[in-house]
């Protein structure tokens, strides 16, 4: 049935948003005069080979935000949280999720073996850079239910949830009904057809993605913020409202202006950013990360040291470009003045 594998497509292969590298921007950057280095790798997990940024800070802490970008989108979604998140000492990683972006992979499973994913990039994380003292996960539509399906990791700390849906299967029936209407009884029909081709293509159960079910954890130690547009036609807000009256741990539901793809509002991003900084760390100094990223930081430093030299050279040459501007400005006026009294002279003659 062409309906079923249009239906099926959509779902585990979603149009692949490519791009250029440089779309990145530059390697070093400075926030609030702070270098950063950003250092692109690769990783593999399920042995496919995944794309990934990281940038890096010097920091006492080493605190680590995993941006989980959405279905049909790629890692550069999360670079409009770059400055806000390293401004606030948070280390971000961003990465193209398998079938995504510039990594491998044919198909997405929406949340099912992305979460794998993610425990293997946490791994790398802190094999290549150090102990990591805090993982934070932010993720939107697809990303959120990857999130999510990791509650039960000790390691995660705060999770950030904009646009997660219940199930999967719940999703997909609500999205039948709008497009079908009085017809949608059908939906019902086909699901198990649709089930067993997803199952016999991308090895993944539509029954089994529930993140409805993860996240019963009840810890002192791991928050929750629920986030979803009033609008949203596509994950009705009612999940968010459910995954939050679930949720048995520090929780919080922000119903805010917007659908599903609405950039978010900055007075909404204020409180993601208080939200994830609401944990106190009183630890000591991580030496490995210190240790592990010491030549990001040294290069950092010697970008830093670069800029200042810069602005210096930049502010001599703007201060000799204005004394010229007013040398030939006072010459001018001088020239002026004895071609005046020139004038004057031949007139009183």
């Amino acid at each position: 049935m062409s309906f079923i594998s249009d239906y099926c497509k959509q779902i585990i292969r979603p149009p692949r948003r490519t791009y250029s590298i440089q779309l990145l921007g530059p390697k070093t950057r400075f926030i609030q005069s702070v270098p950063i280095i950003r250092e692109d790798f690769e990783f593999t997990s399920r042995q496919l080979k995944l794309q990934a940024s990281y940038f890096v800070q010097e920091s006492v802490h080493h605190r680590c935000l995993i941006y989980l970008h959405c279905n049909a989108s790629c890692r550069l979604e999360g670079l409009q949280y770059v400055d806000r998140l390293l401004a606030t000492g948070v280390n971000l990683c961003i990465f193209d999720f398998a079938g995504c972006g510039l990594s491998e992979g044919k198909y997405i499973t929406m949340g099912t073996y992305e979460s794998e994913d993610v425990k293997e990039l946490m791994n790398y994380i802190e094999c290549r850079f150090g102990k990591v003292d805090e993982f934070i996960l932010w993720g939107r539509s697809m990303g959120a239910v990857t999130a999510l399906m990791l509650s039960q990791d000790p390691r995660i700390t705060t999770y950030i949830a904009d646009s997660a849906f219940t199930q999967l299967r719940t999703v997909i029936e609500e999205l039948g009904q709008q497009k079908f209407g009085c017809f949608s009884f059908m939906i019902n029909g086909f699901m198990p057809f649709l089930r067993s081709k997803i199952i016999n293509e991308a090895q993944f159960d539509i029954d089994q993605v529930s993140p409805l079910n993860c996240i019963g954890i009840q810890s002192n130690t791991k928050r929750f913020y629920f986030l979803a547009g009033k609008t949203d036609q596509l994950v009705h807000p009612r999940h968010s409202q459910m995954l939050y009256e679930n949720c048995k741990s520090y929780k919080r539901l922000e119903l805010c202006d917007g659908n599903h793809n609405t950039t978010r509002q900055v007075e909404t991003l204020d409180k993601i950013s208080k939200f994830i900084n609401l944990l106190q760390l009183d630890l000591p100094l991580n030496v490995e990360y210190a240790n592990k990223c010491s030549k990001y930081f040294k290069e950092a430093q010697q970008c830093l040291n670069s800029y200042r030299m810069q602005q210096q050279e930049q502010e001599e040459n703007l201060k000799e470009y204005v004394k010229q501007l007013e040398r030939k400005s006072i010459l001018k006026s001088y020239q002026q003045q004895s071609r005046d009294l020139s004038d004057l002279e031949k007139y009183l003659e």
